[in-house]
């Protein structure tokens, strides 16, 4: 769910580059590719221990990674079915009462070993006034409290702050510890912002303390702070889960930024 970047951990399954500079490529990422984006997503997140719990990424846990796998499996073959749609319906005028979404799966390869090392996952999307209605734990309502929860309260704040407004959610950039700090992240980055502001829509997401800064050097505020914590749910020994909900404005066609709006003047409500 976090768009991350971290340090610090290593991935131990995967080969180590033995050079400092690599020559990368940018791509979507494929059906075939799944199982090796969760391997990655699953190693970046493996010093978030509190986030294994929450959202299901222990890779210590074989139901956890299968879950992923199913999970981004329904939603690339969503979006290719809805790319197919879209060349043959004609043009139809906007509904507000339903939501409109497309999700992107992007990765980066390695240009000399072929392995993907980096990837991001972009959701352009709308709210419907019916989605905005419907409850934020919608699509969890099978699992443990704790997990429906975390997840309801991630869509909880979304939904107050963007409203019906169109906005690209970034919900994923992971990158193989091995290969951090080396630019394939910054790449994906980049390339979304830039198809954002061509797009003229904001730019929306929860970031780790890791990853803060990456965002702000990007032109990210920060307009919430988001905390969960598991104990209430019988669940012990993990620290508080941290986020910094944080927005990018939209560039307009005069190539101006808008001023990113606080979140009491577009929520309604003081931070948490």
């Amino acid at each position: 769910m976090s768009p991350l970047i971290l340090d610090g951990a290593r991935d131990s399954l995967s080969p180590v580059p033995q050079k400092r500079s690599h020559h990368f490529a940018i791509s979507q990422a494929q059906y075939e590719d799944i199982s090796r984006l969760v391997d990655i997503e699953f190693f970046a997140f493996e010093n978030e221990k509190t986030n294994h719990v929450l959202s299901y990424r222990d890779y210590n846990q074989p139901a956890h990674f299968e879950r992923a796998v199913q999970t981004y499996q329904a939603l690339m073959s969503e979006t290719q079915n809805f790319r197919r749609r879209s060349k043959t319906t004609s043009s139809r005028k906007f509904n507000r009462q339903v939501s409109l979404s497309q999700t992107r799966f992007r990765k980066v390869s390695d240009v000399d070993s072929g392995l993907i090392v980096s990837w991001a996952k972009t959701e352009m999307k709308t709210y419907g006034e019916n989605e905005l209605a419907s409850p934020a734990d919608s699509g969890h309502e099978g699992e443990p409290a704790m997990n429906r929860d975390w997840f309801a309260l991630n869509e909880k704040l979304r939904r107050d702050y963007m409203g019906t407004a169109r906005h690209c959610y970034i919900g994923m950039v992971a990158t193989q510890p091995s290969y951090q700090h080396h630019g394939a992240g910054t790449m994906l980055l980049e390339q979304i912002l830039a198809e954002a502001d061509d797009a003229g829509v904001e730019c929306y997401l929860e970031a780790t303390d890791t990853a803060k800064p990456l965002y702000e050097r990007h032109g990210f505020v920060t307009v919430n702070e988001l905390r969960f914590d598991p104990t209430p749910y019988g669940v012990y020994g993990f620290k508080v889960e941290r986020q910094t909900v944080m927005v990018r404005g939209a560039l307009n066609a005069q190539g101006v930024r808008s001023e990113v709006r606080s979140w009491p003047a577009e929520a309604g409500s003081v931070p948490l």
